[in-house]
């Protein structure tokens, strides 16, 4: 039931920005416009800086090691515009699994650019939790939940990152990233930094 629920946030949380930026390249009418429209890419492959190819490319896959969803995730990034977009991950570790709704912030930048992000995610184990396997469970669990190898953990989410991404040729939308992480346990209010490195493509 609790992943049922968790699926039908993410999907409310997709469909109105995959609806926008549909909408978008169709010029804003709502008619005209179809799926395909959301993967239009320059003529030329060539833009002029990072804020150009996010514009134009509105959805971004990527592959991450550490950060706000455990050892290893997948980031889905949905571009409304240029400078800010929505950013679901999922991921986990060894016995749990974790998911991060958030908002990213981009600023204007040549290949190299900096972007920060704001959000919610949520762990809980998936059988049972190694947490001496995870620096941040073993920071917020309490020993009840260490001993049992169960928990649930909300935490707000904040990012600090730089993002290189390729702007000309074959390659253009390719990018690779790394931030610091900043997590908040509701619970304990409990303040756990950690970072990440990634991979992705724009599309």
């Amino acid at each position: 039931m609790r992943n049922f629920k968790i699926g039908l946030v993410l999907a409310f949380f997709l469909a109105g920005p995959l609806s926008y930026a549909m909408d978008q390249e169709s010029g804003g009418t709502g008619d005209g416009g179809t799926a395909a429209s959301i993967f239009k890419v320059s003529e030329n492959n060539n833009y002029a800086d990072n804020l150009a190819l996010r514009g134009e490319r509105k959805i971004g896959l990527a592959g991450l090691v550490g950060g706000a969803v455990g050892l290893l995730g997948l980031n889905i990034e949905i571009n409304f515009e240029d400078i800010n977009g929505a950013l679901v991950s999922v991921g986990g570790g060894d016995g749990y699994r974790a998911v991060n709704i958030a908002w990213k912030h981009v600023f204007p930048g040549d290949t190299i650019a900096p972007y920060t992000t704001l959000g919610f995610a949520h762990w809980n184990d998936n059988g049972r939790v190694n947490y001496k396997n995870s620096g941040v469970l073993e920071r917020v669990l309490n020993q009840e939940e260490k001993n049992s190898g169960k928990f649930t953990a909300d935490f707000i989410s904040g990012a600090v990152g730089l993002q290189y991404t390729h702007l000309n040729g074959s390659l253009a939308g390719a990018s690779l990233f790394a931030e610091v992480v900043l997590l908040g346990d509701l619970e304990s209010a409990t303040l756990v930094p950690t970072g990440a490195v990634g991979a992705g493509y724009y599309f």
